[in-house]
């Protein structure tokens, strides 16, 4: 039997000082089937011309690179290279990454092996691209829990740059990489999507770098009311698959009860109603469960006054 073709598909914006390290991060794995499809969302640097040197020096047929004429975002941009993509098995990497030597085989292998999984991923270490300087980030999950509950109740543990996703499992539910409104969080909804149907295995086997510099998509993210954003997409998710709710039981009510404090708590600043409006939705959710986190956000909030 034939090896599983293998596209992996690179989102890239502004990326110029780190495109072809990424890309050739991917073009050097000792897998032969595997095709990359760099797509461009519209760069004002250097980095399609990158791309483009990196294409010409690849073998034939290992790489595509593709132009958006005006910036779509990170969700449409992966979109668009899945539509281009012709394998069985999805990978994916942005063009500020990189992946470790031998990433590729052994996945699919796990994937083989375990016809119920609709991904796998796997363990990185994250570094800061001025120093190189490891930075601290190991998401913390119940590896034997129910894969969508943890995806509720801690938020997105699978790091996107280690997954290999069957298309199957992509296709089954139709979403793909889907824009819900916040950066970075289609990857989050396209997990939770696959989880409905599949297992998400896992490998502690560390696969790839996750660089970490000011350009960071995840900033864009952490910026914003991070968990205002978390209780939306959570709102979205439940509204388009409500067969989740008896699933997910009375553990989506309890995250949707702190992530609303929490977001209350940061928005009072720009607006008392909001504030006002989202606390009083969160003890409809779950009033223990917001109790105590309106009782953490009054306690963290004196702390914070006693430190100054």
């Amino acid at each position: 039997m034939s090896e599983p073709l293998v596209s992996v598909l690179m989102a890239a914006r502004n990326h110029e000082r780190f495109a072809e390290e990424a890309a050739r991060s991917v073009l050097d794995q000792d897998y032969e089937r595997l095709e990359l499809i760099a797509v461009d969302d519209a760069s004002d640097d250097g980095t399609p011309e990158v791309l483009e040197q990196c294409l010409a020096e690849a073998p034939p047929g290992r790489m595509r690179v593709v132009r958006h004429d005006r910036q779509e975002g990170i969700a449409e941009t992966r979109a668009h290279a899945l539509h281009l993509a012709q394998g069985e098995l999805i990978g994916v990497l942005d063009s500020d990454d990189l992946w470790l030597p031998g990433k590729v085989g052994p996945q699919v292998e796990l994937l083989a092996e375990q016809p119920q999984a609709g991904l796998v991923h796997a363990a990185f270490e994250a570094f800061d691209s001025e120093s190189g300087a490891p930075v601290p980030w190991t998401p913390q999950w119940d590896h034997e829990a129910d894969p969508l509950v943890e995806l509720v109740r801690v938020g997105c543990f699978v790091m996107t740059g280690t997954v290999l996703i069957r298309r199957a499992a992509i296709d089954r539910r139709g979403v793909g990489f889907m824009n819900p409104g916040y950066a970075s969080y289609d990857d989050y909804l396209l997990y939770l999507t696959i989880a409905l149907d599949w297992e998400l295995a896992y490998e502690d086997r560390l696969v790839m770098r996750y660089r970490r510099h000011a350009g960071n998509l995840t900033n864009v993210l952490f910026a914003q009311n991070l968990a205002r954003a978390r209780a939306n997409l959570l709102e979205l998710f439940v509204g388009m698959f409500p067969e989740a709710k008896p699933r997910l039981g009375g553990e989506l009510r309890r995250t949707m009860a702190s992530q609303l404090v929490r977001a209350a708590v940061q928005e009072r600043a720009r607006s008392n109603f909001r504030a006002l409006r989202w606390t009083l939705s969160a003890f409809r959710q779950h009033p223990p469960t917001a109790l105590r986190a309106s009782a953490d956000a009054v306690r963290e909030r004196a702390a914070a006054i006693g430190a100054r």
